[in-house]
């Protein structure tokens, strides 16, 4: 059995891309008729790996065809490790995507009752520290408060001549809240196979998105094992380009 070490740059090189062609194919359901370049062009707007790749996958298209005789699929060149290196990653990445769960860590997420008031909502935030609390009712998610929402709420209020914000803070829920400002409650609920891949098209796909929750399987009544926000972003896309 020849091993990867044992294997030519050609060989490893080829291997990777057809496997990239492989997985897109099946991710995606693209006919064996549409060739590489087209493939990648597609994908780029379905897959947010493809398109921060797309132009390497061009160029490794025109690689892939300069190293290979197309009557007799005869290898005629080697490509630059550094071509290899950047195509096997590329494979991997696709075949084996990592998950955002694994990168954020499972770690205990801060959790609010929806009867809890607004006044212990914020004592409570500034003793923790966390910007993002999914909000429970018993053992249901409702939803998610934002703190930099809730502090713009309350700036409208300090100005609002016809509202109190102590009675505002003292005799608001956190529920009343959510209800009484749905645009607070941009969340998105997942499992816990939801990849780095998945997270970063779900916020470039909704700007108003302010966090993920993570549950084991992505249901309403579970407790969450992990929360990414928008701050968030830029570490999910270290570890793929470090994957």
């Amino acid at each position: 059995m020849v091993t990867l070490k044992q294997q030519t740059n050609a060989q490893r090189f080829i291997g990777a891309y057809n496997a990239i062609d492989h997985t897109l194919r099946m991710l995606y359901n693209f006919k064996a008729n549409i060739s590489f370049t087209d493939l990648i062009r597609r994908c780029a707007s379905l897959n947010d790996i493809i398109r921060s790749y797309e132009d390497d996958l061009i160029a490794l298209a025109r690689l892939r065809n300069a190293i290979i005789h197309n009557k007799s699929d005869e290898i005629i060149a080697e490509p630059h490790e550094d071509m290899v290196q950047l195509t096997e990653r590329i494979a991997r990445i696709l075949s084996t995507p990592p998950l955002a769960i694994d990168a954020v860590g499972k770690r205990e997420v801060a959790t609010v009752q929806n009867c809890l008031s607004l006044r212990d909502l914020m004592i409570e935030v500034n003793i923790k520290g966390y910007s993002n609390l999914p909000v429970y009712k018993g053992n249901a998610l409702i939803g998610v408060i934002n703190l930099r929402k809730l502090v713009s709420v309350m700036g409208k209020v300090v100005t609002d001549q016809e509202r109190s914000l102590d009675l505002f803070v003292n005799h608001t829920t956190v529920e009343e809240f959510l209800r009484e400002f749905p645009e607070s409650r941009h969340y998105q609920l997942s499992s816990a196979k939801i990849t780095i891949e998945e997270v970063l098209r779900a916020f470039n796909g909704n700007r108003k998105l302010g966090s993920i929750i993570i549950t084991r399987t992505g249901n309403f009544l579970e407790k969450p094992i992990g929360i990414i926000t928008e701050a968030d972003v830029m570490d999910l896309m270290k570890v793929l380009e470090d994957f």
